[in-house]
């Protein structure tokens, strides 16, 4: 296999922009760009990954590295409003994503009880990194894609870059975004998920000042004619994290709030707001169910705060991600929390937040939802609750809250794709060259959650071999 080329651009003295040929270009270094490197790569085709952070790793370095199995009748029952196309090729793939991680002897963990398959992010992204790199391959970090080239006939033939040296022409035969989502735009998030932009946590950008996520790859391929994906673009994953003036210093899944399902949600004037299992799904049949589509409501609500309160019943079965003690974390990040042995007690610490909520208005929701708890009439409520198993009474002392802000971790719409990684044009036709992996394919989740690292792995395989086979574009 030759070598990647590389040459300055040069108009008489000057040169433009450094100059550089190969094969495929993936544009990320998550699960997905990773993937998709290196199954180009296998496949025999020269690769350069681009990396606008000076570490790589994306969404990917914070995961927990569960990777799920869900069948595409389990996927179709909990998202049906998401793209059936991805979802089926996700299900049809991700097998195969692990035979061939096997097959590396890439360090994924062994299948547990439940069927998930486990990866320790930075281990697994410095295996990838290191056979990418020992097979001929380019890793260029802190080089943002700008925009990508083309030819008359529309074709793709590589990227702008900008690199620490300046700029770069990469031509390439395919290109394959996966550049994790646009959680941190605010423009696209006010007009798509919240107004309270400014308000929100962000899960994957609060520990080390890594480059925000604006939807890179999304704009990139819009610019082309790209189709955005049918749906997803007002929903996204995350979970409730310590309010403000809390500080983020460890990991965001301990210090994020996740036993709403089984508590009373309420907002910063001390209502109840949403089905705290469901969020805005109330009524739909659903079999999955959980605090990641009550935080989606939290985001809607003002200053995308709310305060979880359970009884002693459930913190002690449900108040934690891991080991992590939520309560504790949030107390020692400095976000306001409560106990008491009274909910009247309770409330009145809550009202002693100073955020404006009314210590009558949180003790008369609570009473109201206890009420229709004890006679199994939760669905009749101002604000129902459908899941019986759910309505859990809040009866047994001590109570605790907890003050939080929705915290976003990954965005669900994005670009439209087809089955085999392509991204598709708004004629419905494939755009020559272009695919994408991961968060940058729209519409896999829609309010509720399947699992983005399966996103990324499955559609990294697919769209790594396709593009290795891509056709060299026209010359003109």
């Amino acid at each position: 296999m030759a070598g990647i080329t590389e040459a300055p651009w040069v108009s008489g003295k000057t040169v433009f922009a450094k100059r550089m040929l190969t094969d495929v270009v993936a544009v990320g270094t998550g699960i997905g760009g990773l993937t998709a490197a290196l199954c180009a790569q296998k496949a025999g085709a020269r690769v350069i990954v681009l990396e606008k952070a000076s570490e790589p790793g994306g969404t990917t370095f914070y995961s927990g590295g569960a990777i799920h199995h869900p069948t595409y009748e389990d996927m179709r029952a909990n998202v049906p409003e998401g793209d059936p196309d991805v979802q089926h090729t996700v299900a049809a793939n991700i097998d195969k994503w692990e035979a061939f991680m096997e097959a590396i002897n890439s360090p994924i963990g062994a299948p547990t009880q439940s069927g998930f398959r486990m990866i320790a992010p930075e281990p697994w992204i410095d295996f990838m990194i290191e056979t990418i790199t020992r097979g001929g391959g380019k890793i260029l970090l802190e080089t943002p894609m700008t925009q990508l080239l083309t030819n008359s006939q529309d074709e793709i033939i590589g990227v702008f870059a900008v690199g620490p040296r300046g700029p770069i022409r990469i031509f390439a035969k395919a290109v394959v975004l996966a550049t994790g989502g646009w959680m941190t735009n605010a423009k696209m998030v006010q007009e798509n998920i919240t107004r309270y932009f400014g308000s929100l946590r962000q899960r994957n950008v609060s520990l080390d000042g890594r480059p925000p996520f604006l939807g890179d790859g999304l704009f990139a391929a819009l610019q082309l004619g790209a189709q955005p994906s049918t749906g997803g673009f007002d929903s996204f994953y995350g979970h409730l994290m310590v309010a403000r003036p809390g500080i983020i210093t460890e990991s965001m899944n301990e210090l994020s709030a996740t036993f709403a399902p089984w508590g009373v949600a309420v907002n910063k004037f001390g209502r109840r707001f949403t089905d705290e299992a469901q969020g805005k799904l109330t009524g739909r049949s659903m079999t999955l169910q959980g605090e990641e589509l009550c935080v989606q409501e939290v985001a809607r609500q003002p200053d995308a705060m709310a305060a979880y309160v359970c009884d002693d019943v459930v913190f002690q079965r449900f108040c934690t991600l891991g080991a992590s003690d939520t309560y504790s974390q949030f107390k020692m990040a400095g976000a306001p929390v409560a106990t008491a042995n009274t909910l009247p007690d309770l409330a009145r610490q809550m009202e002693n937040w100073g955020v404006g909520m009314s210590a009558e208005t949180i003790l008369h929701d609570i009473t109201e939802y206890n009420l229709a708890a004890s006679n199994g009439k939760t669905w009749a409520l101002p604000v129902p609750k459908t899941s019986a198993k759910h309505s859990v009474i809040i009866e047994r002392p001590p109570f605790y809250a907890v003050l939080g802000q929705a915290g976003i971790t990954a965005t669900h719409g994005g670009i439209r794709v087809n089955t085999l990684g392509q991204v598709l044009h708004r004629s419905g036709k494939p755009i020559p060259g272009l695919f994408a992996a991961g968060v940058d394919i729209g519409n896999f989740n829609n309010c509720a959650y399947l699992g983005n690292l399966n996103l990324g792995a499955a559609y990294g395989y697919v769209s790594g071999e396709n593009a290795a086979r891509q056709p060299a574009p026209r010359l003109d």
